[in-house]
Formats: C-alpha cells, structure tokens, sequence
C-alpha cells in the first residue's frame, strides 16, 4: 500500500521536533548536530515502513476472518511474556494494582514490541539541547510550537528537566504515529486504538469519532493535541485501547484491554491506574446495560482487562530469547524519574 505524503510528513516532523515552517531557525536556536537528522530521515522512514508491513500483515492474518472476542482471549492465553513481566519484578513494580497490569497478558504483545523497539531508534532521540538556550527565550510562536509538540504548556514545563522528558514525550509521540498509520493503512479497522480518550467520572464519556470507528484528532503539529478532554479533571488518555470488535466504534463498550505504555524515565503511578480502574467499571456497566454479554454460556463482567507494558521489560520473549532476556534484565532495577515535577498527574487529569 502506497505511504500517504500527509504521513511521513509528520514522521519527519517528530524527526527533527520542529514544524516544518519553522525548521531552520527554531533547530538551530535550540538544539546542535540538526543537520546530521536529516540525513537519518530516510533510515527511519524505511524502519517504520518495515514495522506496519509486520503489524499490518499479523493483524490481517490473525482475525480478518473472524473477529469474535474468541480471538483475542486465544492470542491473550498465547501472550509470549517474559519472566519479568510474568512475574512482575522490575521498575515500577512495588504496588498491587500497578503488578497485576504488569502480568496482565495481552494480544499483539509482538506488535507492540516491535513499534516501541521502532520509536526507541528514531534518529530525534540523540538530539541534545543547546547550553544557555530555554524554550522560554523563544518568541511566542515557536514556543507554541513545542507546547503542541510536548502536549503541555510553558508553565508546566519550567520545573521539569526538558530533555529528558522532551525524550520521554517524542517516544511516546511516535509509537503514537505507527499504530495510528497501522489503522489507516487498515481502512480505521485495526483493533489497536491509540490515545482514545475519556472524560472525567463518572461518566467517562467516550472518544468522538469520524465514521464508524476513525477517532477524531483535533492538533496540527501533534495531531493528538489537544485531546478532546484536555485540562478536564480525572478524564483518561489512554496510550492504547484493543477493541473487542475492531470495526465498531472503540467506546466503553468495545473495550477488551487497555495498555498503559512507559519508557524507561516515565513515572508510573498508582493514581493513574486507579483511574484506570474505575474506567473500566463503568465499562463493565455500559456492556451489561447495552447487552448481556457472555463466552461460553457464562455472562462476562469485565469491562476489560488493564495491562502496563513497560518497554523495554516487557517486550515479547519467544523459545531461546528467554533465557537471553534473563541475563540481560535486572530484576531489581529501580525506576530512573526524570527531574523536577511530575506533569503526567497536573490539569490534564490521568495520563
């Protein structure tokens, strides 16, 4: 399928974490080695052209027959975890709720893996800020670049050590971008939704939409800002949702599991997956109450399952790769925080 202009015109834009207006002078007033970028452009644009043929295919192959919630519990019971994750040791790992969403098994765990691997390699993650510049010294407009960019405000960052989280966010942000050009690449049908909001409690109300099950993106630069539930207490932004039935809207009642993604220098916090939780109850009410649901002759009172993969502990182990994972990991790692405040908990509500 041919790549669409529109996309990797975004790629490169989280490439070089600029607007493509403002290129030239905004990278050289805030970061050094731009140019060197540039030339790895073309190396990341054939990474991720790799990853959605991978993806796109796995997804086609596994339900494009056949699309009940049969489907996922199997690929779930098949989830090739790794010992760490099995067993929920590692960073983060110290609290109840947040351990059971570490051993959460999940479908398309591989899928998953293979586009954080490719968000970890994009080229912009090497870029290094230049000494006595602040984005604060930047006129209005080119701060307002990076606000979009980062999804936060000037204010919200004065206190917090920018380039790592600026690090932290452009992760994020691409593997954003490849699950969201999987499900273009697969008419809006992928099962994998990612950041799909909901509003505060109780009500959470859902995510609007663009046709049957196309999520409505309201940003320019960074298409998934502002969220439509932005600043609004308590409401949920979910990095990923699987949908129980992919060409159906993804709301609260299609909701098989969502997947919380944390790179390494991300907070993880109970907060946000109490929050989380009680999503997920009002799911299971939206599900009753629409229709009763019910696998193999018993009634299902989920509202779906809550996973925290943690990239990279929790990627996808398959036959020898096992024991390689155990050697490598450290089971007693601690969870590295960036400096300053934490803005994942601020007006924005649960992140």
């Amino acid at each position: 399928m041919p790549v669409p202009a529109i996309v990797w015109g975004v790629l490169e834009l989280i490439a070089l974490a600029i607007t493509v207006h403002e290129l030239g002078e905004l990278a050289e007033d805030l970061y050094e080695g731009v140019q060197k970028y540039k030339g790895d452009i073309g190396k990341a644009k054939e990474e991720v052209r790799k990853v959605i043929q991978s993806i796109q295919e796995e997804i086609a192959q596994k339900i494009e027959e056949k699309e009940e919630v049969a489907i996922l519990l199997a690929l779930e019971a098949a989830d090739p975890q790794g010992e760490n994750t099995r067993k929920a040791t590692g960073r983060g790992a110290t609290e109840a709720t947040i351990n059971a969403a570490i051993e959460q098994k999940i479908p398309f765990r591989d899928a998953i893996s293979q586009v954080c691997a490719a968000a970890d390699r994009m080229p912009v993650l090497s870029l290094r800020r230049k000494k006595g510049v602040s984005i604060k010294d930047l006129p209005k407009a080119k701060r307002k670049i990076i606000e979009e960019l980062l999804a936060l405000s000037i204010e919200e960052l004065t206190d917090v050590e920018l380039e790592e989280f600026m690090v932290i966010r452009l992760k994020q942000l691409a593997v954003n971008l490849l699950f969201e050009f999987v499900d273009e690449c697969l008419s809006w049908a992928s099962p994998l939704k990612c950041e799909v909001n909901f509003g505060p409690p109780p009500g959470f109300e859902d995510h609007p939409v663009e046709g049957a099950s196309r999520l409505k993106r309201l940003g320019k630069i960074n298409p998934f800002y502002p969220s439509p539930f932005q600043y609004r207490r308590g409401s949920i932004a979910a990095d990923l949702m699987i949908s129980e039935y992919r060409h159906q809207r993804p709301d609260k009642g299609n909701i098989f599991a969502i997947v919380e993604i944390k790179f390494p220098g991300d907070r993880i916090e109970k907060e946000q997956f109490d929050g989380y939780s009680r999503m997920l109850e009002r799911a299971a009410k939206v599900k009753t109450d629409r229709a009763p649901v019910t696998f193999k002759g018993k009634p299902v009172k989920s509202g779906g399952r809550l996973s925290l993969f943690r990239y990279p502990e929790d990627i996808a182990v398959h036959g020898k790769k096992e024991t390689e994972q155990g050697k490598k990991d450290d089971p007693q790692q601690e969870q590295r925080k960036p400096g300053g405040r934490s803005p994942h908990s601020k007006k924005r509500g649960v992140r």
